[in-house]
């Protein structure tokens, strides 16, 4: 939630109060749907990670847009969320706000976009814009995507175009020079954890009854609530919980050159079931090494690996900054390796040697 201040310093209205994180994007967004004729451009491209709020942003744009009260100096916050329209559009009953996506497909094809180009030559019944949002964009095949280029390019003044894909780079130049990019930043652990309490407060059971398992899932969703959710509910997290704990051995035994034999017993427990589940093991201790490296260097850096602040400082103050940067080199070789087909076993061994564990 974000206050949207004046010039003067008067706080007018807060804005968007259901996006979490990506405080910087929505007082932008804010700055031209507070206007009495919002400066938008009739369509955007929402990039982000899978689970990082893109269709979240759409739906409370398209709110924002059409808000009964946007202007209004009545009304707390942008959207209203007590409007008529705001009210439609959140039960997903609003004729005006379309959205597309593959059903069910690969990808989204010519068909739903030929659909969209007749749809949106017929005025608005229920609202003085008609919003479309194209979910998976970046699914959309090369004639889809040629197909909605024509409307792109000389849409209806009413019609606002939302185009939601995890990377615009499999978008075509001519689409991305017509339809300015959006970035949604990942989540910190803290915003993570909000946002996927606010979708599913049920999760709230789940944190209680085992912390240690909710913390690894947020951390291992790198800032993505939907993924974490996703990750929580499936079969996925003991794995995810079992590849953290491994990770952490990892790193307290490689502080150690003593521990030599220790270590390389707990990689062969670890790594050598199958040559991909020793990539992703490896991934694992890189990113727990990339924490550890970082508080070298700044005790406030963002971790990514630890939840536990002080576990981590006190394990980072095991290392010396050297070893650390020679261990993170070590495991990113062998994970070049491991992709190259190399032998597991023997790539484990090399990368010991690498930084020291092996006379």
């Amino acid at each position: 939630m974000y206050n949207f201040v004046s010039k003067g310093g008067v706080v007018l209205k807060e804005v968007f109060p259901k996006i979490i994180g990506n405080s910087e994007l929505c007082e932008r967004l804010a700055k031209s749907l507070l206007s009495e004729d919002p400066d938008l451009p009739h369509a955007y491209i929402i990039e982000g990670a899978y689970g990082t709020g893109k269709r979240t942003l759409a739906i409370e744009l398209a709110k924002a847009l059409v808000c009964e009260n946007r202007t209004s100096p009545s009304a707390s916050a942008l959207p209203c969320d007590n409007c008529r329209s705001c009210r439609n559009i959140a039960k997903g009953i609003c004729p005006d706000v379309i959205e597309i996506g593959t059903d069910g497909k690969a990808s989204v094809g010519v068909d739903a976009i030929r659909d969209l180009r007749r749809d949106i030559h017929i005025y608005p019944n229920d609202l003085d814009r008609k919003i479309y949002i194209i979910n998976d964009a970046h699914t959309m095949t090369a004639q889809a995507q040629n197909a909605l280029l024509l409307t792109l390019e000389e849409p209806p003044a009413y019609a606002f175009i939302l185009l939601l894909c995890e990377n615009s780079a499999l978008l075509l130049e001519t689409i991305k020079s017509r339809a300015p990019t959006i970035r949604m930043k990942p989540l910190s652990p803290e915003e993570t954890e909000r946002a996927m309490l606010a979708s599913d407060p049920s999760l709230e059971t789940k944190k209680r009854s085992d912390p240690a398992l909710f913390d690894d899932i947020i951390m291992s969703a790198n800032g993505s609530a939907g993924l974490a959710s996703d990750l929580l509910s499936g079969k996925e997290a003991a794995r995810i919980a079992e590849m953290r704990r491994a990770s952490e051995k990892f790193c307290i035994l490689a502080s150690n050159p003593a521990k030599s034999s220790a270590l390389l017993i707990h990689l062969t427990e670890v790594c050598t079931q199958s040559r991909e589940t020793a990539k992703d093991q490896l991934e694992s201790f890189s990113l727990a090494v990339r924490d550890l490296t970082l508080l070298k260097r700044d005790s406030d850096a963002p971790l990514r690996f630890f939840s536990d602040r002080e576990r981590a400082t006190d394990l980072s103050d095991s290392f010396s900054l050297r070893r650390l940067l020679l261990i993170s080199d070590a495991l990113l070789e062998a994970i070049s390796a491991l992709e190259r087909n190399m032998n597991t076993r023997l790539t484990l061994i090399s990368m010991l040697s690498r930084f020291g564990m092996l006379n």
